[in-house]
């Protein structure tokens, strides 16, 4: 059997910046696909009702879901609205300690990117 490089591994492998930079905006496409899919499931609507509040197809809810889109803001207010939320943007120094936001972050339903 072959040795198996792990995912933790390649987590902590030092990257060239742009490398980094491809890894950090990969990670964000990925919250926000899950933050997506949750907003989505906790509303209990399908993929085309979600579409149908937003203005756009049942296809590219699909493909937020799946990873292949990157949110604007204007999509991430649509999103909100559609399912009934308040989108919150914040910007400040430490705000990703504040216990309200990691438990938010922690349950799914934030996205914290710090500069």
């Amino acid at each position: 059997m072959s040795d198996r490089t792990s995912w933790k591994y390649l987590g902590s492998i030092e990257r060239s910046t742009a490398a980094q930079e491809a890894y950090d905006d990969e990670i964000g496409i990925s919250q926000f696909r899950n933050l997506v899919y949750l907003l989505r499931t906790e509303a209990r609507m399908t993929q085309a009702e979600l579409a149908s509040r937003m203005g756009t197809t049942q296809s590219a809810i699909a493909r937020m879901e799946g990873g292949g889109s990157r949110p604007t803001l204007d999509t991430l207010e649509k999103l909100a609205r559609a399912v009934g939320q308040d989108l919150v943007v914040g910007v400040g120094v430490g705000l990703g300690n504040d216990r309200t936001i990691v438990k938010l972050v922690d349950q799914g339903h934030a996205v914290v990117r710090c500069a």
